[in-house]
């Protein structure tokens, strides 16, 4: 991998920047503070995305600005590849938005998450760095913030080891160990879960043994009362048999007498309705009576055609009527024209054709001629106002006769009305008469009937008393089968859950059986995993450790003699990898160095992992880039001249270097200089 560019849009104090990255030695030079760790922070963005607390949106989106975006171009196996990621304010936040991803002019839309997917896969990482909020692989192989550089070196020993089996990929060892553990605690639960479950067994075996006692018990009483029933049942049929022979008596019996009932309850109905009936023939005879009192000389003419001619000629009158209405309209209308037009010529002075004078004697004339006109249509139109009050007065004449029509036809339908009533009440009475007469013969013949069913009842005189007693034996002899039955039944039903419960038993049983030889395969599992396989697994992550300890070892001591030509100190780490410091022939602790030794053995111990990690991995894609951040921090004149072979030693194809040292600017291929105006960061020129 080697970067070719980037692109920065509001990130920190860069408002908009292009950078150009050659191959070989890269020094970014400038002051503290003038934006140069910025750049390198901006590269791990724009590769993986933010990450809490280390590298968040709001720590690297500009003050004052809403979005934000990196643009990184970079070289892997002879691709051109082109990452972007963007930036975000929303809600008081600052959120990572969807970028793109061009592979040889190929380009792809994705998520954040997406991208540092498709990233990993291009640069060899493990998949699974991609749920994990640090990209340990790239921080302790490419680029190691100055803050962290001196961090592995002081941690907790503990710390230190879980670090490089996370860097160096054997941390699955440990989590082996753990889970081992955790089986372990497991199988001790299962076996007291299995013991707790067994411990009634042999309770168990003694409980089916009674059940069993107990269900021959209830056998033997059951072939005791066998016999007993079998003679409660033969008792039982004999007495159906006793019974049997009443019941055709017996039923013929009950079929008289409902015959009987069913003829009584008719008489008794018809009788009531021959009595309702000549109530209603008196009732219906009294409204007769009354009603012919009412219409008695009364005359039934039809006076609809008398009606009819009436006003056939108020409408003839009414048209009549309308015809004058007209007529006077009309003969108004000329008036007023006439009167208009006389208007007209007494007020004219001049001719409106020949515009000569007109002369008094003219407009008298015209005016005197309109005068009669007007007097013959007035006297016309007090001819048709007469005639039309002489036809209103006739309509309003034939109106009164219509109505005394209209009321004497109204009393004529009266008449017709309780003319019907009676013929229709007299048709009633005839019908009630008629239908007493046929009642009276029914009753007569029911009567006859009724006679007659007594007489075939009285042959069957006690026979529902015998009938009685014997259903009485016959259910006594069933009652005591039914108790025989039911003594049986409850034997049976106790055999029945006796069964069930030594059934349950004996699956109990078997199965504690089983689990109780469960206990012995548990206590191998157990023996095994806590005495062999958890051993094995430190064992193997051992031999891993030690495989990479003798070239860490080797790598950490010859970088930091390239970087400290001081014989009286010499470095090493122990097998948990922790520096080990002797000077003059004596072990002391790393913080009691000075600062630039500090420095060096921090990045001689960096340096020692980028070529352990680099060997380890052999299918990552950034062997080729090393970014080193401040790592002469407290360094001697004398220090910085040894930074030139340590240059030449790494032999990457390209070194980024950030620094204020401006010494270093001899050593590198090319120089970026960046200075900061009014909290603006901008490169100047290399």
């Amino acid at each position: 991998m080697q970067l070719k560019s980037i692109k920065l849009e509001n990130i920190r104090s860069y408002k908009f920047q292009e950078i150009e990255f050659p191959s070989g030695s890269l020094l970014l030079s400038g002051d503290i503070g003038s934006g140069k760790s910025t750049i390198l922070l901006a590269i791990e963005f724009a590769l993986f995305g933010t990450k809490k607390v280390m590298l968040t949106g709001g720590a690297l989106l500009r003050n004052g600005s809403n979005t934000g975006a990196v643009e990184l171009r970079f070289e892997v196996d002879g691709k051109d590849i082109i990452v972007k990621r963007g930036l975000k304010k929303s809600k008081g936040a600052v959120e990572q938005t969807n970028g793109y991803l061009i592979v040889d002019e190929m380009k792809k839309d994705l998520t954040p998450q997406e991208l540092k997917a498709q990233i990993l896969s291009i640069l060899g990482y493990p998949s699974e760095l991609v749920a994990k909020s640090k990209e340990m692989v790239y921080r302790y192989t490419v680029y190691t913030p100055q803050e962290e550089m001196r961090q592995i070196l002081f941690e907790e020993e503990e710390e230190r080891v879980d670090t490089l089996r996370k860097v160096f990929g054997i941390d699955k060892y440990k989590k082996i160990r753990e889970n081992a553990l955790i089986a372990v605690r497991s199988l001790k639960e299962k076996r007291k879960e299995i013991e707790a479950a067994i411990f009634d067994l042999d309770y168990k075996k003694k409980q089916k043994a009674e059940n069993e006692e107990e269900l021959r018990q209830i056998d033997e009483k059951v072939k005791l009362i066998l016999p007993k029933l079998e003679e409660a049942k033969k008792a039982v049929e004999h007495k159906k048999e006793f019974a049997f022979r009443f019941e055709k008596d017996i039923n013929e019996f009950h079929k008289l007498k409902r015959e009987l009932e069913v003829k009584e309850a008719n008489l008794f109905h018809k009788t009531e309705q021959m009595q309702r009936n000549s109530k209603n023939i008196d009732l219906l005879s009294k409204q007769i009576s009354s009603l012919k009192q009412e219409i008695d000389g009364k005359e039934t003419k039809d006076f609809k055609k008398e009606l009819f001619a009436k006003q056939q000629l108020i409408m003839n009158e009414e048209k009549k009527l309308r015809e004058l209405s007209n007529n006077i309209s009309q003969v108004k209308a000329k008036v007023e024209h006439f009167r208009e037009l006389k208007n007209k010529i007494v007020q004219l002075d001049q001719c409106p054709t020949c515009e000569q004078k007109v002369e008094e004697s003219h407009k008298k004339k015209i005016s005197e001629r309109e005068d009669v006109k007007i007097s013959q249509l007035e006297s016309e139109m007090k001819v048709f106002g007469s005639k039309y009050i002489e036809v209103e007065k006739g309509i309003e004449s034939l109106r009164e006769d219509v109505e005394s029509l209209r009321k004497l036809d109204s009393g004529m339908m009266l008449v017709l009305f309780k003319k019907r009533n009676i013929d229709e009440k007299e048709a009633l009475v005839k019908e009630l008469d008629e239908t007493n007469e046929r009642l009276k013969k029914e009753t007569f013949e029911l009567n006859a009937e009724k006679t007659e069913l007594s007489k075939n009842l009285s042959l069957y005189h006690g026979i529902e008393e015998k009938y009685k007693a014997a259903r009485n034996e016959l259910d006594g002899s069933a009652r005591e089968e039914r108790k025989i039955e039911i003594e049986k039944t409850s034997y049976e039903t106790e055999r029945k859950g006796i069964l069930n419960l030594i059934s349950v038993i004996e699956k109990d049983i078997v199965l504690k059986e089983a689990k109780k030889k469960g206990i012995t395969y548990i206590s191998e599992m157990q023996n095994w995993i806590e005495n062999s396989f958890i051993n094995l697994m430190t064992v193997m992550e051992k031999h891993v450790m030690m495989s990479v300890y003798a070239e860490f070892n080797e790598m950490f001591q010859k970088w930091f003699k390239l970087l400290v030509e001081d014989e009286t100190i010499n470095v090493r780490v122990d097998d948990r990898f922790t520096p080990v410091i002797d000077q003059n022939g004596f072990e002391t602790d790393i913080s009691y160095l000075s600062g630039g030794e500090k420095t060096a053995a921090a990045l001689a111990y960096r340096l020692a992992l980028n070529k352990v990690v680099n060997d380890l991995m052999s299918g990552i894609k950034t062997k080729d880039l090393i970014i080193l951040d401040e790592p002469t921090d407290g360094f001697s004149s004398e220090q910085l001249d040894r930074v030139r072979d340590v240059l030449l030693e790494i032999g990457t194809k390209q070194t980024i270097l950030v620094s204020h040292e401006s010494k270093i600017e001899s050593f590198v291929d090319n120089v970026i200089k960046i200075v900061k105006n009014e909290h603006v960061s901008e490169v100047t020129g290399g």
